[in-house]
């Protein structure tokens, strides 16, 4: 299955006109999008249109939706751009040497630290008005962002090695939850004096693992 990228990547040219090269079009794909980024985040996701973000790159809405069909691809073009830094940061991390539950706190840590280290990104991918559950469903379910997480499955299975494949999911899931669940109160309530991050993790993996 394609990525975002490739797929709105494989438009063709207007016929009867010299093509344009692939090198081009994601320049201008990655124009348009660091635009409506910028744009998102300034004036709300569901204040922005297509040729609202057409007037800031300097072209004509026509020219725009030559790119991407729709202000959701746009979208689903930066959110899958941010989950790509957030998980590999976790690849590169050397926890080959780490215990089960050590390897799942470090990872778990790295991931609230991303979110915590760059709240504009968590604001734009789970906190952007206007988009519909359908909309976000569609993105989550892609092959691409469920295969990343299994990141966090392994780490869990690797300290259990029977667990259930029901048991896992909710292992996994409840994991998933709690981290975004850490991240949200961190970055919405940050007037509160809250524990460490690093500390809120361990709590929420030391359930996860048994000794």
């Amino acid at each position: 299955m394609q990525s975002w990228n490739e797929t709105q990547a494989t438009k063709s040219a207007r016929p009867g006109r010299p093509g344009i090269s692939d090198d081009k079009k994601q320049q201008m794909r990655k124009k348009i999008a660091a635009s409506a980024q910028r744009l998102f985040q300034t004036e709300g996701y569901g204040h922005v249109s297509m040729r609202r973000i057409a007037k800031d790159v300097g072209c004509s809405p026509m020219t725009l939706y030559k790119y991407y069909d729709a202000r959701i691809d746009i979208l689903r073009t930066l959110w899958a751009d941010v989950f790509r830094q957030v998980f590999n940061q976790l690849d590169v991390l050397d926890v080959k040497d780490f215990a089960p539950r050590e390897k799942l706190s470090l990872l778990a840590t790295t991931y609230v630290e991303y979110w915590l280290n760059h709240t504009e990104h968590y604001r734009l991918v789970f906190m952007a008005d206007g988009v519909t559950q359908p909309e976000v469903s569609i993105f989550i379910d892609t092959p691409e962002i469920v295969a990343r997480y299994q990141v966090f499955a392994n780490a869990i299975m690797a300290g259990q090695i029977d667990l259930s494949p029901d048991t896992l999911k909710l292992k996994l899931d409840g994991l998933i939850c709690i981290l975004h669940g850490i991240a949200h109160n961190l970055i919405t309530i940050s007037g509160y004096d809250w524990s460490a991050a690093s500390d809120l993790v361990e709590i929420a993996t030391r359930t996860l693992i048994d000794d």
